[in-house]
């Protein structure tokens, strides 16, 4: 589920006006980390690392209240649940997205990663 709310009453009131002035808005993160635990775990349980790093991220997002709040058009949105947003080359060389719906069970959210469209 999903409704508008006025940017003015939610912490990302600064956010939202900026992101709203940009000409190209983008936000991207960069963080070092040792994921040698996640590729044993990825070999010891036969599941993708890529799947495991994008639970791991949805894992992080979803304890931030402001992930829920999202600009559509010229409102703001706050939705119920996130997802993972993915982008990946394809099998012609151009590049993909999707998002992966997140849940907090990790094998859900590898049927919803395996999904194929």
């Amino acid at each position: 589920m999903k409704k508008e709310v006025n940017p003015r009453e939610t912490s990302r009131a600064y956010a939202f006006e900026m992101w709203m002035n940009a000409p190209m808005p983008m936000v991207t993160f960069f963080k070092t980390l040792n994921v040698s635990r996640l590729v044993k775990i990825s070999r010891r349980t036969n599941m993708k690392f890529n799947m495991l790093m994008c639970y791991c991220i949805g894992k992080a997002a979803s304890n931030i209240k402001e992930f829920y709040l999202l600009p559509v058009g010229n409102k703001l949105i706050h939705y119920d649940h996130i997802a993972v947003n993915t982008i990946v080359a394809n099998r012609k060389g151009e590049i993909s997205s999707c998002d992966i719906p997140f849940c907090n069970d990790l094998f859900e959210f590898n049927r919803h990663y395996l999904v194929v469209p």
